[in-house]
């Protein structure tokens, strides 16, 4: 055998044996590549149900959840923004037109560089950051989202989840994303979503709240400085950290310097330029009152409109606070600061002892445009508590309001309806309705028959109730109700007039009212906004004036007049501001709250003092409407007024001024005294044409102040002025004030029976005779008169056409001598006169004297007329005894 034959068989034993190698390897291979394949198809069978299983809860692609909400805007009455309204989101889109290059050039450089490039998700930026972040030695980490991505995440996730899930979903959502939109579109809805930290969201609301400027003018620094902080806001913010923030700058500046945006010139200059921040913005609503009102009332007008009549409450408040609304407002901002420094201030506030365990004391007011019906300032109370947002007391507090209503309820319908004038009657005399006995607020006082605009400048409660009563309760309400007054009482009382009944009214029910007085008998009703906008400019609302007449204009200025006098010499004379101005005061029951209605034809003000709660049902509040409303007013007055023209209000042309008797409410008589006679203004179908007939004169007896009666002597007689007043009831000793009271007049009313002192008449004297002795002397004799004291002698001289008294004093002699007659015809008179001083007729007897030398002739009485003298003593009134 050769050894190539040897060696050849060597070669394919070895062949057989690698042969068999070859095999097995081909079959782990097969195995392995099976196995791979198996498990590549297991893991990729398991990694599609994760998938489609994570997918399946994908949330549903809504393009506009990547619209992002809009902050809304509130300004004032010229057109000054008052404040964003800071709702979960501060948001104020803008094109991306609108935004500076730099900025937008920064937060590719920061977030996303190859954002133009990449499809939605960067693999290359992705292995990038992987690499960055396991092999750094310092600094940040470096992430790969892209910004496609964080929107996604923003929009549709919480960005709290980091989960598997999450992060498939938002792959899916963003593969979505960037074959829905356009490149632009996605980076434009991007800078209008990041958040900024102080809810500053997107970037202009970013560049307004921390530089106080729109994105389109950031310079590069503050681009740079915007760009660095929704990676982590909290800790970039400058206003938290400005050492970070401005590290953060840097980083942004240098990436822009790496991409080309910028030079390294630019990026020093960036460094190195001082930031200007605005003042840190505050969390709360400037003039919150006022603020949060408005709020409400937008709630309430968007819920009216056939935009957003089907949405909830919660959604209507959704769009309130993110539907990019502008909502134009009534505020006067510096009234408004006025208003709230003044309620705030602790010294105005009165000092009542041992009132610490009481609620605080605490007020609210409201100022009005009585021709707009615009709100110009209002608060709710002192120190508006964040917290809790406050009760505002001017518009929700329901509190008695004693006697403010009077002229709403009572005056002005009564005026209106012609059922009385400011110059008619009314009595201020005790009264009592069933179980119903008011007073006045002095108990015991009544003025008696009093004016109109009398009892109404002093706030007197008996005439109130009497008037009200002649215009119906039912009336009285309806004029009320129509004015503004929406909680009266159901019940129909007197005493409502009084401010009786019910839970009480608001601040802002009742300036309403005193509004219709200002604004000549129009009511237009009150508002704080007068136009609503949508982030387009289109309007949603605009408040439109409309008026409704509810009293005549001359109704309107006779109350208003009434109420001016009320300033000027009644219960609101602690108020004077320089100009015309009316007011009502009121104060309910135990002096627990005080009220001050005041208006001029620009503004109509409220004014409430008093405590929210009371422990017990008798404790005295111990407030004066005067006393402790004017502190607070008088500045509030005439602040709002300071810089308007002194203005009056308006009489119309038809009134007229008529002079009257003050307690007959007619035409002045011949016995009206001057200190009843007034002035004041009627329509002409009011004016009265009748004299008055309460004023009569009448004789009294001096002697015993009761009427003459038909024998008192003239002496003792008086005609004096009295007032006929209509019957009146008196307290008794269940009416608080003590019993027996009535009206002061009273006293001015007749006696109402006739003297008892002077009850009879004497007898004349008879068998009266003269005769003349020689040397010319003529002597009277009668005979006694059996009930006489006395007797009188008269004369009447020859040409003469009266008689004189000849004896100053009565005589109780039964003769009487004449002395030193002239030749002549003379006529004799005697009277009796009782011990009472009742004189009797005159017996009379004429004697003519020829001379010294003849007898007198004598002749019987020419007609003597007894009765020509009453039987009255003569001796007072000389010149008036009978012929």
């Amino acid at each position: 055998m050769t050894p190539h034959n040897n060696n050849q068989r060597k070669i394919t034993a070895g062949g057989k044996h690698n042969e068999k190698k070859k095999s097995r390897k081909k079959r782990l291979i097969r195995f392995a590549l099976i196995s791979c394949v198996l498990l590549f198809l297991a893991s990729a069978s398991a990694t599609y149900h994760v998938v489609s299983a994570y997918l399946a809860e994908v949330p549903e692609w809504d393009p506009e959840r990547l619209l992002p909400s809009q902050t809304s805007f509130m300004y004032d009455r010229d057109g000054v923004l008052i404040s964003r309204l800071l709702g979960t989101q501060n948001r104020i889109p803008v094109e991306l037109s609108q935004i500076s290059p730099d900025l937008i050039n920064a937060f590719i450089a920061i977030e996303d560089a190859r954002f133009f490039e990449h499809p939605g998700l960067d693999i290359r930026g992705i292995m990038r950051a992987v690499y960055s972040n396991l092999f750094r030695s310092s600094g940040p980490l470096q992430g790969g989202s892209t910004i496609p991505q964080q929107l996604i995440k923003n929009a549709f996730f919480d960005p709290r989840d980091r989960t598997m899930r999450r992060k498939i979903q938002e792959l899916y959502l963003t593969y979505r994303l960037e074959r829905t939109f356009t490149k632009d579109e996605i980076l434009s809805m991007y800078l209008n979503f990041i958040f900024f930290d102080f809810n500053a969201y997107g970037v202009e609301a970013a560049a307004q709240t921390y530089f106080g400027k729109s994105s389109r003018e950031v310079t590069l620094a503050e681009a740079a400085i915007l760009a660095g902080i929704p990676n982590l806001p909290g800790r970039y913010s400058p206003w938290r950290n400005i050492a970070e923030a401005k590290s953060r700058q840097g980083l942004v500046l240098s990436r822009m310097v790496d991409l080309g945006m910028i030079t390294e010139e630019d990026a020093t200059k960036a460094r190195e330029e001082e930031l200007a921040l605005v003042e840190r913005p505050e969390q709360l609503m400037p003039f919150p009152w006022f603020s949060n009102q408005v709020l409400e009332d937008a709630h309430n007008i968007l819920a009216e409109t056939s935009q957003f009549a089907t949405l909830s409450a919660g959604e209507i408040w959704d769009v309130l606070y993110g539907g990019g609304l502008h909502i134009y407002t009534t505020l006067d901002r510096e009234k408004q600061a006025f208003i709230e420094e003044t309620i705030d201030n602790d010294a105005l506030y009165p000092r009542i002892r041992n009132d610490d365990h009481l609620s605080p004391v605490q007020a609210a007011v409201i100022v009005a445009e009585p021709a707009t019906g615009h709100i110009v300032a209002m608060s709710g109370g002192r120190d508006h508590d964040p917290e809790t947002n406050g009760m505002n007391r001017a518009i929700r507090g329901q509190r008695p309001a004693g006697s403010t209503l009077k002229p709403i309820l009572a005056y002005a319908p009564a005026f209106n309806e012609g059922i009385a004038s400011p110059g008619s009657i009314i009595d201020d005399a005790p009264g009592e309705w069933g179980n119903f006995r008011p007073t006045n607020y002095n108990p015991r006082e009544y003025n008696g028959l009093v004016t109109n605009r009398y009892s109404l400048l002093r706030s007197l409660n008996l005439p109130a109730v009497r008037l009200f009563q002649q215009v119906g309760i039912s009336k009285g309400k309806e004029y009320a109700e129509r004015m503004g007054i929406a909680n009266l009482p159901p019940e129909n009382e007197l005493g409502i007039v009084l401010g009786g009944g019910g839970t009480g009214f608001s601040v802002y029910e009742v300036a309403q009212a005193f509004a219709v007085l200002a604004n000549e008998g129009v009511r237009t009703d009150f508002a704080t906004i007068t136009k609503i906008t949508d982030s387009e400019g289109k309007i949603i609302y605009e408040n439109k004036l409309k008026g409704e007449d509810v009293l005549s204009p001359e109704a309107a200025w006779l109350t208003t007049d009434v109420l001016k006098d009320a300033v000027l010499r009644g219960t609101a004379a602690g108020v004077r501001i320089g100009r015309p101005l009316a007011a009502k005061t009121g104060t309910s029951d135990l002096s627990r709250d005080v009220w001050l209605a005041a208006y001029t034809p620009d503004y109509v003000t409220v004014f409430w003092l008093g405590r929210d709660r009371w422990p017990d049902k008798t404790t005295d509040g111990n407030f004066s409407s005067g006393r402790h409303t004017n502190p607070f007013m008088n500045p509030i007055l005439k602040f709002i007024h300071r810089e308007l023209p002194e203005r009056d209000f308006t009489r119309p042309d038809n009134l007229v001024k008529v002079t009257v008797c003050s307690k007959s409410g007619l035409r002045p008589g011949t016995n009206c005294p001057p200190e009843h006679l007034a002035s004041d203004w009627f329509l002409p179908r009011n004016v009265p044409t009748q004299t008055c007939d309460i004023h009569v004169e009448l004789e009294i007896s001096t002697q015993s102040g009761l009427l003459a009666g038909q024998f008192c002597p003239e002496n003792v007689r008086e005609k004096r002025v009295f007032l006929d007043r209509p019957p009146f009831i008196t307290t008794t000793d269940s009416w608080r004030g003590g019993a027996g009271l009535r009206p002061a007049d009273a006293a001015l009313m007749p006696p109402s029976r006739v003297c008892p002192l002077h009850t009879f008449r004497p007898d004349m004297p008879q068998n009266l005779e003269a005769a003349v002795d020689e040397e010319g002397n003529l002597t009277l004799t009668w005979t006694v008169v059996s009930n006489a004291r006395g007797y009188f002698i008269y004369r009447r001289d020859p040409g003469s056409g009266s008689f004189e008294l000849l004896n100053e004093h009565e005589t109780d002699k039964l003769n009487f001598t004449d002395q030193g007659l002239i030749p002549g015809y003379y006529s004799y008179q005697v009277l009796a006169i009782s011990a009472e001083g009742v004189s009797s007729e005159r017996a009379s007897i004429s004697v003519t004297v020829q001379d010294l030398s003849q007898q007198p002739q004598t002749q019987q009485p020419e007609n003597p007329d007894s009765s020509s003298n009453n039987g009255n003593d003569t001796r007072s009134n000389r010149g008036n005894n009978r012929n």
